[in-house]
């Protein structure tokens, strides 16, 4: 029911939006109190499913008052902000979109797969006179077609060809066998040119003259007709068929398209007429997240047709994204359509309202026993997803932004000195780490040539690089990671500039800092972006350069030698350094470092070397310690406990057990790994010694996204009762679905997962806000907050979540009070309240209360409106000493803001201590301000 409730509110706004301009739209249409009306649902209710719709990237926010709520998926352009201001603010954007709109916004992939392949059409067709030839290669059912079809848009949209012009289609594949007729067909005839050619007749070019020509399936052409074809091409004037006097002229623009290699299929002459080939990709090479938006967009054209709601089986939507379909769109788009014939049929004898697509509708043979499919688990088969909820997961987010947000929050809490250097820069990475796993994993299977051109150009520059300042070579899988963030930047844009400028002081700030921790690194950065700006004539800002920068510590280059570093000591003038060097040299990475012994060292002066370097090691959590002599266990016995991390000691060092130790260390052994398997090929002997003790952590998780993660982060943090010896990281859903946040559980003690999803990693405990807020009885919360807090400080907690959660939602709306001061009145009134009362409010009604009460002082303050209490007169009488009592707990708020508290108001308060939700049934005004307020929740889950 909830679900149908919230379907259909988002409909609703969808309607009203329906064929009309931003500029157009009355947005008082679309605020809570009239979308409920028409709804008639309770404007509290509105909200909630207005608040989770705009946290699902549903739809964007107009902070004005009232707010207003607008469907992203009818805003005909993706560079809109999920927050506006104003009105106005909305406009102006929307008039500069508008401006920019290209005819390729609407197609999928246009800033992904397709963009680099569009940036060369556009090229193309812009090129002087009737622009370049282009060839379209591709698999069948790649959307070919419809690339040739955006082309002709794109063309009238840049009145690059004239009104009169025309798009004209042809499919060669049809004059394979019966050339003549193709050539009849594309230059004309004249009569008497062949049995039946009565009269003159125009051909294809001059149909298309000043427009465009799409000849698909190229390659079916015999080399007679491509020779023809050439040789027009070449002079841009021919004979028809029957004259060879008269020259015939015709200005046209070619798109071919082909699934076959050019290099074979065409003839020479022709293809070094076409200078620009594109390559479009299959369905498997684009990204996960592209063919969800296809299924989605098919599906919505299915529910056109049939005019009727269409939903999905969750094990039918998992089936259609999993499957490998060989005829790539094409195919998809028919087993849909098979799929969607049968539940049609169903529909129709069961009289529902529906069309529900399931996994048995699906083609046989797409369906080979689903159940056998890990993706697809029995618990789904039944759940019905309406098609607003086929969103990729994160689609809507802009995670490179929300790095920026992150980072930056980092360092601000760096620079109040909440943050140590090494926890900020620990945090930090691991955010660096959950976009990366964005970038991958949402793009696993795709390699863009915009992206090839990048890595190209970085391997290039990371080669003279090295020369001239000696830096360690990038690998290249670093060097991909890379590729794919700048790639990520010119697909979506880095952050604004006028971001940058507004916060240019902490940016700045930023970059010191990182200059402090190594400033070699930094100014290799420096080197590096001037390169990267010209070559990609790309806009990059300062945080740009603070990304690249930690990108680089994130590869341990300059910032940690390896993943596990390791110390070679040995007797000797420098044989340490001679097995250092060489190894190093040799395996092209800083994984070792020396410490020599002089013969006549004592065993103590040399361990207390080693216990010195294991004290200055940073951000490492196990190191390796080779000896060439001596008993481990005495060395054990020196090292154990001197540092926080993992020391494994083996004997017998030699070049060869070093270079395979580092080996085996570059492919990501584990510790353990590397000393067991060294153990066995050389047979030296190993000792582990277990010092590391891994800092305890708290992650919040959200199903809307990383951004409402970070928020409930910031909400438990600043409601601890104290400075607790712990950090609370937001992690994205996806990562941690995915199992990608590995290096987070490596890193830290995870002891808890807190927020609105409980994805059951690890099997580490999952605690939900709300049941927090709602005082349940979670032994899991207690068990595991109880090794760091006492039951005073647990029950504090409690009351600070519930209190900053009324203070975020405060912050978002009173007008004129300052919600930080007012909420310190509200606390000692309920504290009062409470004592006078002698029992305890729950924690909902406690939300309630903080929320009404400021909106309360508020009106009183600026007169909104009058309130009218039924039979208030039998109140007053029947509760003097409630009436009284309250008098006295506002009585320091009232003679703060000078205002007086009328009865009425005690009344609807009143109802709402002793009654609870039921309020709502008697007092519209307490169920107003309410909703007003839950506009603005930042935790609607």
């Amino acid at each position: 029911m909830e679900k149908k409730t919230k379907r259909q509110l988002y409909e609703l706004i969808e309607k009203q939006m329906n064929g009309k301009q931003v500029r157009d739209l009355n947005l008082d249409l679309f605020c809570a109190r009239s979308l409920s009306e028409k709804m008639e649902i309770s404007r509290n209710l509105a909200s909630q499913y207005l608040n989770e719709l705009f946290y699902q990237g549903l739809l964007i926010k107009i902070g004005a008052h009232p707010t207003c709520f607008l469907a992203r998926s009818k805003l005909l352009n993706d560079g809109y902000a999920s927050v506006y201001a104003n009105a106005e603010d909305l406009r102006i954007q929307a008039e500069q979109l508008q401006e920019k709109r290209s005819v390729f916004s609407d197609l999928i992939g246009s800033s992904g797969s397709l963009h680099y392949a569009i940036e060369q059409c556009k090229a193309a067709m812009n090129y002087p006179g009737s622009g370049l030839a282009v060839l379209l290669h591709g698999p069948t059912g790649s959307g070919k077609s419809l690339l040739a079809a955006k082309l002709y848009d794109y063309c009238r949209q840049q009145r690059l060809i004239a009104e009169k012009g025309q798009l004209i289609t042809v499919n060669c594949a049809e004059y394979s066998d019966n050339p003549d007729f193709f050539l009849t067909s594309l230059f004309g005839y004249t009569k008497g040119a062949y049995t039946g050619a009565e009269k003159d007749s125009e051909g294809l070019l001059t149909l298309a003259d000043q427009g465009l020509l799409f000849l698909d399936e190229i390659h079916s052409l015999t080399p007679e007709c491509q020779e023809k074809l050439f040789l027009f091409m070449d002079k841009g004037i021919y004979h028809r068929v029957g004259d060879n006097q008269k020259w015939y002229a015709s200005a046209v623009r070619f798109v071919f398209a082909t699934t076959e290699n050019p290099d074979q299929a065409l003839l020479k002459t022709l293809f070094r007429r076409i200078p620009i080939v594109i390559q479009i990709p299959s369905l498997k090479e684009r990204p996960l997240t592209e063919k969800r938006e296809l299924i989605r967009h098919i599906l919505e054209g299915e529910q056109k047709k049939f005019k009727m709601p269409v939903r999905i089986s969750e094990s039918a939507y998992r089936l259609l994204e999993q499957h490998e379909f060989r005829h790539n769109i094409g195919e998809l788009k028919n087993d849909i359509q098979v799929g969607m014939a049968g539940a049609y049929m169903k529909a129709i004898s069961n009289a529902s309202p529906t069309l529900d697509l399931h996994i048995s509708d699906l083609p046989s043979a797409l369906v080979r026993n689903p159940l056998q499919n890990s993706g697809l688990d029995q618990g789904s088969m039944s759940r019905l997803l309406p098609l607003n909820e086929l969103l990729p997961y994160g689609g809507r987010e802009n995670r490179y932004l929300l790095f920026y947000q992150a980072a930056m929050q980092n360092y601000e809490r760096f620079q109040k000195h909440e943050l140590t250097l090494d926890t900020f820069l620990a945090t930090t990475t691991l955010q660096l780490e959950q976009y990366v796993d964005f970038l991958f994993f949402n793009n696993e299977n795709f390699n863009s040539p915009q992206e090839e051109i990048v890595q190209s150009m970085l391997a290039n520059i990371n080669r003279l690089l090295c020369k001239k300042l000696g830096m360690p070579e990038l690998s290249n899988n670093e060097i991909k990671i890379l590729a794919r963030y700048f790639t990520d930047l010119m697909q979506n844009e880095p952050i604004s500039l006028v971001e940058q400028r507004r916060r240019s002081r902490t940016i700045q700030d930023f970059q010191e800092t990182l200059k402090s921790v190594n400033t070699k690194l930094v100014s290799i950065v420096e080197e590096i972006l001037p390169l990267l700006k010209t070559g990609l004539n790309l806009s990059l800002g300062s945080f740009e350069e603070i990304t690249v920068t930690l990108f680089f510590l994130y590869f341990n280059h300059g910032y940690q030698p390896a993943p596990i570093p390791v110390v070679i000591m040995a007797h000797g003038y420098s044989i340490a350094s001679g097995i250092a060097e060489l190894a190093n040299q040799l395996l092209h990475q800083n994984i070792f470092t020396a410490i020599d012994m002089p013969i006549e060292s004592h065993f103590e002066t040399i361990t207390n070397k080693l216990k010195q370097y294991l004290s200055e090691i940073r951000n490492c959590h196990e190191i390796i310690v080779m000896v060439d002599m001596g008993s481990l266990e005495g060395i054990q016995k020196y090292i154990d406990q001197t540092a926080d991390l993992d020391i494994g000691i083996i004997n017998n060092v030699t070049t060869k057990l070093a270079l395979d130790v580092g080996a085996m260390i570059m492919e990501g052994n584990s510790l353990e790994a590397v000393l067991e398997n060294a153990k066995q090929r050389s047979l030296p002997n190993y000792v582990i010694v277990k010092n590391r003790v891994r800092p305890k952590a708290i992650l919040t998780v959200c199903s809307s996204g990383i951004g409402i993660a970070g928020k409930i982060a910031a909400l438990v943090e600043n409601s601890f009762p104290k400075k607790m010896d712990l950090t609370v990281i937001p992690i994205a859903a996806d990562t941690l679905q995915h199992r990608q946040a590995s290096g987070i559980f490596d890193k830290y003690n995870v002891i808890l997962i807190l927020g609105t999803l409980n994805l059951k990693p690890q099997g580490i405990p999952f605690i939900s806000i709300e049941d927090i807020i709602n005082q349940s009885d979670n032994w899991e919360l207690r068990d595991k907050l109880g090794m760091l807090m006492n039951e005073a400080e647990l029950t504090l907690f409690t009351q600070n979540i519930v209190r900053n959660f009324s203070l975020d939602n405060l912050i978002d709306y009173l007008t004129i009070l300052n919600p930080e001061k007012i909420i310190v009145y509200v606390e000692e009134i309920l504290e009062q309240i409470q004592k006078q009362l002698e029992f305890t409010l729950s924690n909902n009604i406690l939300i309630g209360l903080y929320l009404h009460i400021s909106c309360l002082i508020e009106r009183l303050i600026i007169d909104k409106r009058f309130v009218y209490y039924l039979n208030l007169e039998q109140f007053e009488a029947e509760h003097g000493d409630f009436i009284a009592m309250i008098r006295t707990v506002f009585g320091r708020v009232c003679r703060a803001y000078n205002v007086e508290i009328p009865t009425a108001e005690i009344g609807y308060l009143y109802n709402y201590i002793y009654q609870g939700e039921s309020v709502e049934k008697q007092a519209e005004c307490v169920e107003t301000s309410k909703s007003e307020l839950m506009e603005s929740v930042g935790f609607t889950e």
